[in-house]
């Protein structure tokens, strides 16, 4: 059952509201908070604060803050007033406050839902903004090459276009400069050759093209008057095909290709079969495994249960490792430290009765023992906040409640109770004295301080006799 907090703070301004409520000892990332129009939530176990507000918040504007050991909610008013009263007084009635809880439960769901689904529909329109901006480049970019590719074959038929309007002495002369120009630079290229073998046989072949070419070039100049115009021509015509084997080198690549591969069938077909297909020579292989903690071989219906295994081990050898080298094996066994610990809380030396038992549950945290035996020495001490927090926690760890932890659990709600009457949370107290009597009923002192207490609660004056309540 949650202790409600009731010991909060607040003030006002026209526009501004806010509201403290104390941490008590609770981690923040512990703190859950919800927050709408007309109510606010605080969870962090085993306390439980809310509050049904008088007028209307805006709650997208609200700021929760958890620091210095205050839960700090400040709140912006819908419209600007002064309240006077926080709390919206019809929610006293036990239905009227279901009703309203149940109200802004729903509002906050629906909230949710809505934020979630506007979140989604920003996304998804930011997805399509891009898509689209992708799609526009895409379009844009294919746009620029196809204008490209144009241009490319503009140039090519207006160059076309220029060569069958010149006249056949024209076309002569320039096939001749080309000619000469192809010369020059196959001379300088032999210079400085560096290309492989199947590029100079292609080039080879392009040189005795234009060797043939140009030798029917100086018979055509002798032929008659008659005879030139079908001479200039043809060798038009073989300067066309010239120009596209160079324009098309991969033609000429898949022919050159061919011709190796017909040479090198003819050279394999005289040798004997054994000679073209001689068997591989032995090697030796070394193949390792990778090393395993366990005998079986690795599955993957068992990987999950390995990896728990190894964490679990992992977490306690760190636990168990000492931060100085020079530690001693006794002082990491969890055991030996409480009884250590016991040992200093008989001396009466209860600081060093806590750090015993802090590096206990250091390697051990899981053990109730430990934190109910350290919650009594910080009552000793006053630190009545983390005596609650141990003995809350103690309380979490004897679970499932059976017979065999029932004195455990009567023993923490008695410190906490104890602790709790220290801080002034009488009714929390209240509660946990009668939960341990219930549980332990023939314990006369759990029932003399439950009396006691009850007796304490009814007087005025309850602040003069706090402290009468024992530790049993």
């Amino acid at each position: 059952m949650p202790i409600i907090v009731k010991d909060y703070e607040w003030s006002e301004s026209d526009t501004r509201l806010d509201i403290w409520i104390p941490q008590k000892g609770i981690k923040r990332s512990s703190v859950d908070v919800m927050v709408t129009n007309f109510y606010i939530k605080a969870n962090y176990s085993p306390y439980f604060f809310d509050l049904h507000l008088k007028e209307e918040i805006d709650e997208d504007k609200t700021r929760v803050v958890i620091a210095d050991g205050k839960i700090t909610f400040h709140l912006i008013k819908k419209d600007p007033a002064v309240w006077e009263t926080l709390v919206n007084l019809s929610a006293k009635d036990s239905s009227t406050r279901r009703e309203l809880v149940a109200t802004a439960y729903k509002y906050h769901e629906e909230k949710t839902s809505k934020d979630i689904e506007q979140r989604a529909n920003i996304k998804a329109e930011q997805n399509k903004m891009a898509l689209r901006t992708a799609m526009d480049f895409e379009s844009g970019e294919k746009d620029r090459i196809e204008a490209e590719k144009q241009a490319e074959r503009d140039k090519v038929a207006q160059e076309m276009d220029e060569w069958q309007n010149l006249d056949d002495e024209e076309r002569t002369r320039q096939y001749m400069e080309t000619i000469n120009t192809g010369k020059d630079t196959v001379e300088e290229d032999d210079a400085t050759d560096t290309k492989s073998p199947d590029t100079r046989n292609r080039d080879d072949e392009i040189d005795d093209k234009v060797a043939s070419t140009d030798e029917q070039a100086a018979d055509t100049q002798e032929v008659s008057s008659d005879t030139k115009l079908s001479a200039a021509e043809e060798r038009a015509r073989k300067f066309e095909k010239i120009k596209h084997n160079l324009a098309n080198p991969l033609l000429s690549d898949k022919k050159y290709a061919k011709s190796l591969k017909k040479e090198e069938k003819k050279k394999n077909s005289d040798k004997p079969v054994w000679e073209g297909n001689a068997p591989r020579q032995q090697k030796e292989i070394t193949v390792s495994f990778t090393p395993r903690f366990f005998p079986s071989a690795a599955r993957e219906s068992t990987a999950a249960e390995e990896e728990a295994w190894y964490e679990k081990n992992i977490r306690a050898q760190m636990a168990v490792k000492a931060k100085d080298k020079d530690t001693k094996e006794d002082e990491r066994n969890p055991v030996w430290l409480s009884d250590k610990a016991s040992v200093f809380y008989k001396m009466g030396n209860f600081p060093a009765a806590i750090n015993a038992y802090s590096e206990a549950i250091k390697i051990s945290p899981s053990l109730p023992k430990l934190y109910i035996n350290r919650a009594s020495c910080y009552i000793v001490l006053n630190l009545y906040e983390d005596a609650v927090v141990d003995c809350t926690r103690a309380l979490d760890l004897l679970t499932p409640p059976v017979e065999a932890n029932r004195l455990s659990r009567v023993r923490t709600l008695a410190k906490r109770g104890s602790a709790l009457c220290q801080l002034g949370s009488y009714q929390d107290a209240l509660k946990d004295y009668e939960l341990a009597s219930k549980l332990s009923p023939e314990n006369e002192s759990l029932k003399q301080d439950l009396q006691l207490l009850r007796s304490q609660m009814g007087m005025d004056s309850v602040q003069e006799t706090k402290g009468q309540i024992t530790v049993t």
